[in-house]
């Protein structure tokens, strides 16, 4: 039997996944649920990946509940100038915004600030998002832009769009950008009944739904280790400093973890990803396999 430690959003993904895998598991709620989900959904995928490794398609969920995964209205951004700038998500879109409300000019430096972080985006998902190689060079701290500030990052902007950015925190490291160009790659979306706006909590009521199916025993208490542990956790204030299990959720003692502390951070896609690397790891020690999307070989086993 496998023991996963708190409800969280971490919890319930990595249950539905191990349980779908053909293992018993039992998850320790342990007086713990997931935070509150932001209304505007990011990185739909990784709901989809999951909703898809644990049984029936998402698409199938919301069906069945009536829901509709649709995109959301343009991002609001209020200004110092007292201004509010409605930033929609696609990249053509933006540049035309940005050059109605600040010119050509400034809409070409915001489109090309956007771009250049591609390659930040590209060293996180190694080191922290899908990936184990740890951060130990000054060429991978460059990479993912831990050797400047926000600040330094909007300093190609003018006031008062450079504000947008200067909102994410002067004194974060330049990864704490990464936001800006999620959006625009991969879109802002939300739910809708009916053509109503829904809370994105729905879909922590389906995963809990989808965990019940799996067969997934939930007490509030249990005695002994577990082999995920899902409770929000202390970790390194710099975790690119570690040496060990970075890409992973696993601490220097070698258990495996996976929450709002992960190093791929606290939002909802991100800790979708950890629950999904833990469950990766877990199920390669147990059984020898590698589930892992990159391995074209692995298969599903089929629903009893």
């Amino acid at each position: 039997m496998i023991v996963v430690r708190g409800a969280t959003l971490s919890g319930l993904a990595a249950t539905a996944r191990l349980a779908r895998l053909g293992h018993e598991v039992t998850l320790d709620a342990g007086g713990h649920s997931p935070d509150p989900l932001p209304p505007v959904i990011v990185l739909p995928a990784t709901w989809r990946d999951l909703f898809k490794k644990s049984g029936a398609h998402l698409v199938t969920a919301l069906n069945g509940a009536g829901l509709e995964l649709v995109p959301a209205p343009p991002a609001r951004h209020e200004l110092s100038d007292g201004s509010v700038l409605e930033l929609p998500a696609e990249r053509g879109a933006q540049f035309y915004a940005l050059s109605d409300a600040f010119g050509e000019g400034e809409a070409g430096r915001w489109r090309d600030l956007l771009d250049s972080l591609m390659p930040v985006w590209e060293a996180f998902r190694r080191h922290a998002l899908e990936g184990a190689e740890p951060v130990r060079t000054k060429q991978q701290r460059s990479a993912l832009w831990l050797d400047r500030t926000v600040a330094d990052v909007a300093g190609s902007l003018r006031t008062p769009l450079k504000d947008v950015v200067l909102a994410l925190g002067p004194e974060q490291p330049g990864l704490a950008a990464l936001p800006l160009l999620l959006e625009r790659m991969f879109g802002r979306w939300e739910l809708t009944k009916d053509e109503v706006p829904q809370p994105a909590e729905l879909l922590v009521e389906l995963l809990r739904q989808r965990v019940a199916e799996r067969g997934v025993h939930t007490v509030e208490s249990h005695d002994g280790p577990a082999d995920i542990d899902c409770r929000p956790h202390v970790v390194p204030r710099r975790w690119w400093q570690r040496t060990v299990g970075l890409g992973t959720p696993i601490d220097d003692g070698g258990q495996l973890r996976a929450s709002v502390n992960s190093p791929a951070g606290a939002a909802p896609w991100a800790q979708l990803a950890s629950a999904a690397l833990a469950v990766y790891e877990l199920h390669e020690r147990l059984t020898g396999e590698d589930p892992r999307p990159t391995n074209k070989e692995f298969t599903l086993p089929r629903l009893r």
